[in-house]
């Protein structure tokens, strides 16, 4: 508004009001002809009006520029004359309150040659514009088609918009510059550079202190979608590198009969080395609303490179649904590999419960479905072990490994046959006999550490393992009995373990078949 008060139009006018609203761009000009004119308007207007519409009307005088300024015009031109003698005061007033431009025009002036000067003005540089606009998108559409670099892009935007200019990360960083940006000072302006809705930086520019014009306003936009369009094709390319590296070691361990020339040449080609051991790891994370997804999520790639630096440059790692999957070299521990990757990704997700199931070292890559399977075991297990975060290796199984081994049907068939009553007795009284007695195994049949760790008083623990011998059979006196409730309750976390709930559809490693070629065992707990 305050540039087209220069106008020849306008020199005679004087801004009688709303000064501090003269930076108000001004879209088109139109004429105000009825009293309802602001349901017409759009925003932007540069209203010229004699007040004859409203004339007689001095509740609408006052309330014009309220209404104006609410449907974001730009400012209010008054010629004086017959039918407005003045400007009502309490319009001024208001103007000023809300910052709104009133202009006082001189009578001689004509409407139509404000209307033809000013829209011709903002049609000249809407022309110029829209010519500049077409240079920027042709410059930026060849740094693009020709797979320019990131700092081509970012030379080419600084030339364009004759301003230092730079190419930030999600954290704020400096990632290219050109034109020479104060290192200290921050940028007046930046635009983000967003794919697949997440923010992956900004484009920035120094200014030092003026204001951007709208071409360069259009140049950064346009930087920004090409810095976009790149991410998001780095992102693709990497997507199916991802998923088919996933898919070649998903049918590396899933224990299907393969071909070793065949297999060798494939990993060869994905630079993975398998001449060396290795032993498979499967990794978790839990919260409050339970086992957290990983894959195709921004916390997949950060869980990939924490778990790959803990473990090794050597270490291959892909996600899947749930989990997050390793195939590590034992080092000298591989206790303290496992333990290394659970705290790198513990400091990483610190309110998160990571849990970690290890498999055996292999050191011929046809045997890595052995191991894939007992870190599936060892996970599965270490849930119904542990209720926080866990490290578990299958050789820390112990009567676990050899449990493992029978057909799932033959435990549960077990699990009935020694503790039925009892889980019978607490599904139908919300009683817990079968937890009772779990602790007092755990603690050698010692009944003032299970007592204390149930918090419940002696005599309680005494009644509660009377109904345990009446539903069971004597605990303390029949060495049988007490072997196999010990099993049975074993057995049953592996069955607790294999039915909690539903595991993801990841690929199953299939069972080793027995040597006289019998049809494989029952199917043990699914591995995420």
């Amino acid at each position: 508004m305050a540039e087209a008060l220069t106008l020849p139009c306008l020199t005679n006018a004087r801004l009688i009001a709303g000064h501090n609203g003269a930076h108000r761009w001004i879209r088109v000009v139109n004429i105000m002809e009825v009293p309802d004119i602001t349901r017409w308007m759009r925003g932007g207007e540069f209203l010229l009006t004699t007040g004859y519409p409203i004339r007689t009307d001095s509740e609408a005088l006052t309330q014009l520029v309220p209404e104006l300024s609410r449907h974001g015009l730009a400012a209010l031109g008054i010629r004086i004359g017959p039918y407005l003698k003045e400007s009502p005061p309490e319009m001024l007033a208001a103007a000023d309150r809300l910052n709104f431009p009133v202009v006082e025009i001189p009578g001689d002036v004509t409407f139509n040659d404000i209307l033809a000067e000013v829209l011709g003005t903002i049609l000249n540089r809407q022309a110029v514009e829209l010519e500049r606009s077409e240079v920027i998108h042709r410059k930026f559409t060849s740094v693009a088609l020709k797979g320019g670099s990131q700092r081509e892009l970012i030379a080419a935007l600084a030339k364009l918009i004759g301003l230092p200019s730079a190419l930030l990360d999600a954290q704020g960083r400096t990632v290219v510059s050109s034109g020479s940006p104060p290192g200290e000072d921050c940028p007046a302006e930046t635009c983000p550079i967003m794919a697949g809705g997440t923010l992956h930086g900004h484009i920035a520019v120094w200014t030092y202190g003026a204001e951007l014009a709208p071409h360069q306003l259009t140049a950064m936009e346009h930087a920004a979608t090409v810095a976009a369009m790149a991410v998001a094709q780095e992102r693709a390319v990497v997507s199916r590198e991802r998923r088919h590296s996933t898919l070649l070691l998903m049918e590396l361990v899933s224990g299907r009969a393969v071909d070793r020339e065949e297999m060798l040449r494939r990993v060869t080609a994905m630079r993975w080395n398998l001449d060396a051991p290795r032993a498979a790891m499967l990794v978790e994370l839990s919260g409050p609303e339970g086992v957290l997804r990983i894959a195709e999520q921004p916390l997949e790639d950060r869980l990939m490179r924490a778990a790959r630096t803990a473990a090794g440059a050597d270490t291959i790692v892909w996600g899947l649904e749930r989990a997050l999957a390793l195939l590590v070299g034992p080092g000298r521990s591989l206790a303290q590999v496992c333990q290394a990757v659970h705290d790198r990704l513990q400091r990483l997700c610190p309110e998160a419960n990571v849990r970690i199931g290890c498999g055996r070292v292999y050191a011929d890559f046809t045997d890595l479905h052995r191991s894939y399977q007992q870190a599936g075991e060892a996970l599965a297990l270490g849930r119904e072990l542990h209720a926080d975060g866990f490290v578990l290796r299958h050789d820390e199984l112990g009567v676990y490994r050899l449990l493992y081994q029978l057909p799932q049907a033959e435990l549960r068939r077990h699990v009935d046959e020694a503790l039925g009553p009892l889980i019978e007795y607490d599904g139908a009284h919300k009683g817990s006999l079968l937890r009772t007695l779990e602790c007092y195994l755990r603690h050698d049949r010692n009944g003032v550490a299970t007592a204390a760790e149930l918090r419940v008083h002696y005599n309680t623990l005494r009644y509660r393992l009377g109904q345990i011998e009446r539903l069971t059979g004597e605990i303390e006196h029949h060495p049988m009995s007490r072997l196999q409730l010990e099993i049975a309750v074993h057995a049953h976390r592996l069955v607790a373990g294999a039915t909690a709930r539903p595991r993801e559809p990841a690929p199953r490693p299939a069972r080793d078949r027995r040597r006289n070629g019998a049809r494989p065992r029952a199917a043990r707990p699914a591995a995420p």
